[in-house]
């Protein structure tokens, strides 16, 4: 009884020992019966003839073989049943058509009793190909020199002949022009100073046998192609070889073939130089790299933009119930407070979107510059002073110095991006600062103004100096929520510096601080800066609309409903069209209107077809568009329409009576 359970025990051995070797053997590997059904394949035979297991289970070998195979299937077999090994070559066909020369060897096997033929076929397309070449060579060798030379000379691959001792007997125009050399500078020249290697170069001694290549690639091949008849195909190598003076690495390809010629021993190598392949291989893989790496910081984005919409808006959400239900006795003061806390978040959701918003716009190209006439002394003023209202800390002293020179000075520059790359380096400044100060400088510098925001926050590691204004580094940087934002701010900032010709840089100590610069370009107005004609004291007590008719043509009743609650306490007579189609009726009827206010973007007519129809009617009526879109095109649309101005949503109370202050008439 134990001797069977030995015998099945070394009888499974050996079949696990078959299939191992008969799946991992780079042959292709068929087990068939006498007939030619073929009832096991391997995977390179799968993969050299391209059909699937399946497809070989349905076949017999006479399916893919040449004519040899199909005329001496019988003859053959026979031999096989009689000396138990077979060895011949014929030719496969793949399942695209494509030939191939295979060296078959089959013997008879017996598994489970069952008597099968095991053939490997080895690919030998390339050898046969070879061998008929240098066949040929040798033919057209003796019938003609002429032909040799051209073939020779027309390869596109380096070709050199050199015998036992190394030295050149014939290089082909590729190799003369590669590297250099004359036919007559071949004569009793070693390989390694005709291709210009940096250790044979100039020397006396036999390429390839010297204690300087030792450590030589190319060395160790012809060593072994000399002395021991070796023969390399396609052999991937490096050597230092000296190029315009200067020495260069190179990765190359060599094939090295054993020759007769005159009885002699000849020998033939054939180079290709790929450094510039593997080159474009290596940038591959650093683009792919890249690529992963931008994925990632994608998704790190995503999920830091879903912390930074979800954040607020439970900020926002979570304290509007306690004013819906009078369960909740919460004091004047403590509402008062949930008010404050509900704003801050709807800031900080507005902030979200609008980083997102002007990233996007930056990234498509479709901001345009304005050129503005800016006091800037006097808006530098109102910039810190909403700044230190809005970061009102204790622990940290905000302070700003202006050049003397700017006093009273109007320049020409983009307001909205200049004060809007401002705020970015101030909340930057603020985010990373605990305690401390945070100091804005601006000075003259010959045509350029210079703008600094100084902390003494955390600073920036010198390892994210080349990658700070990339879009997404914070969400990868800060995955502990340290920090709040997108971490799109110094992204959108530099592409604003750019956009208005500027520069922008960065000086940092870790756990000392940061202070950023950025450049515009300096001009100024030569003339007296106008005083603005209308200010708002922070209330609407200084504006009496009472009585003024106003159209809003709005088609979200939110929207709407929030220009209600604003209007009807400033005592004005509000009229409501939910689109631009009955707005236009409206007015038709009733032209005694004191302003409109349009939404842009209606169903039946959208606003800016209502808009250029209102003002044929009269041209006087001031239109302020009123409306989510914040590209600079769809506004110059809205003013190209007849809009007088334009009021982006989300908007507060303050900036839509102050829009009506400007442009309604008060008298």
């Amino acid at each position: 009884m134990g001797l069977k359970v030995k015998e099945k025990q070394a009888k499974t051995k050996r079949l696990k020992k078959f299939e191992l070797l008969f799946n991992e053997l780079s042959d292709a590997m068929f087990l068939h019966d006498f007939e030619g059904n073929i009832l096991k394949v391997n995977e390179f035979a799968c993969e050299r003839l391209g059909y699937s297991k399946e497809e070989f289970a349905l076949m017999n070998v006479r399916d893919f073989a040449s004519e040899d195979i199909i005329e001496n299937w019988e003859t053959r077999i026979a031999k096989i049943k009689k000396g138990g090994r077979l060895g011949f070559e014929t030719t496969y066909f793949s399942k695209d058509n494509q030939q191939l020369d295979v060296e078959i060897i089959s013997k008879i096997i017996t598994i489970d009793s069952k008597v099968l033929v095991l053939s490997s076929g080895r690919d030998i397309t390339k050898r046969k190909n070879y061998e008929k070449q240098l066949v040929e060579l040798q033919k057209i060798t003796q019938e003609n020199e002429f032909e040799l030379k051209t073939i020779f000379n027309k390869a596109p691959s380096t070709m050199i002949l050199f015998d036992e001792d190394s030295k050149v007997l014939r290089i082909n125009q590729k190799g003369l022009l590669k590297f250099g050399i004359g036919v007559n500078d071949i004569v009793n020249k070693l390989i390694g100073n005709v291709i210009n290697c940096v250790k044979t170069k100039g020397a006396s001694t036999i390429c390839g046998f010297t204690d300087s290549c030792l450590n030589c690639q190319l060395a160790e091949i012809l060593k072994n192609t000399i002395s021991k008849g070796t023969e390399y195909n396609k052999k991937e190598i490096t050597i230092d070889l000296i190029e315009n003076g200067s020495v260069v690495k190179k990765t190359m390809l060599i094939s090295t073939s054993f020759l007769k010629k005159n009885g002699k021993s000849t020998y033939l190598a054939t180079i290709d130089d790929i450094t510039a392949r593997k080159k474009m291989e290596t940038d591959l893989i650093a683009a792919k790299e890249k690529a992963e790496e931008s994925e990632k910081l994608k998704t790190a984005f995503l999920n830091n933009i879903s912390h930074e919409i979800r954040t607020p808006l439970n900020g926002i959400l979570g304290f509007v119930d306690f004013f819906d239900d009078d369960n909740y006795n919460f004091t004047k003061e403590e509402k008062r407070h949930f008010v404050e806390t509900m704003q801050k978040s709807s800031d900080r959701l507005i902030n979200t979107v609008t980083d997102l918003v002007e990233a996007s716009k930056l990234d498509c190209g479709i901001l345009t510059n304005f050129e503005d006439e800016v006091e800037l002394s006097e808006e530098l003023q109102v910039f810190v002073k909403k700044q230190k209202i809005r970061f009102e800390n204790p622990d940290i002293l905000f302070d700003h110095k202006i050049d003397s020179s700017l006093k009273n000075q109007q320049i020409v520059i983009d307001k909205t991006k200049l004060f809007q790359i401002l705020k970015n380096l101030v909340n930057n400044a603020y985010k990373f600062t605990t305690q401390g100060k945070v100091i804005l400088t601006t000075m003259v510098n010959g045509n350029n103004l210079i703008f600094s925001v100084a902390d003494t926050g955390v600073g920036i590691d010198p390892k994210y100096k080349d990658c700070i204004y990339e879009p997404f580094r914070q969400a990868e940087l800060t995955k502990g929520r340290i920090h709040e934002g997108t971490g799109l701010g110094l992204t959108i900032s530099k592409k604003l510096v750019d956009k208005l010709g500027g520069n922008i840089w960065f000086d940092s100590t870790p756990g000392e601080g940061t202070t950023f610069y950025f450049s515009v370009p300096f001009i100024p107005v030569d003339k007296e800066p106008e005083k603005s004609k209308n200010t708002r004291d922070g209330n609407s007590s200084g504006l009496n609309l009472n009585g003024k008719k106003i159209l809003i043509a709005e088609d979200e009743i939110t929207n709407y409903l929030f220009l209600e609650a604003v209007l009807n306490k400033e005592g004005c007579q509000l009229v409501h069209a939910s689109n631009g189609k009955e707005a236009l009726e409206i007015y038709s009827k009733d032209p005694t209107f004191d302003i409109i206010i349009m939404d842009l973007q209606m169903p039946v007519m959208d606003g800016f077809e209502a808009t250029f129809k209102i003002k044929a009617i009269r041209q006087e009526i001031p239109i302020v568009a009123y409306s989510a879109y914040v590209l600079d095109d769809e506004k110059q649309k809205a003013l190209k329409a007849g809009c007088v101005d334009f009021l982006s949503k989300p908007v507060g109370r303050e900036q839509v009576l102050t829009v009506l202050e400007k442009h309604i008439n008060l008298l």
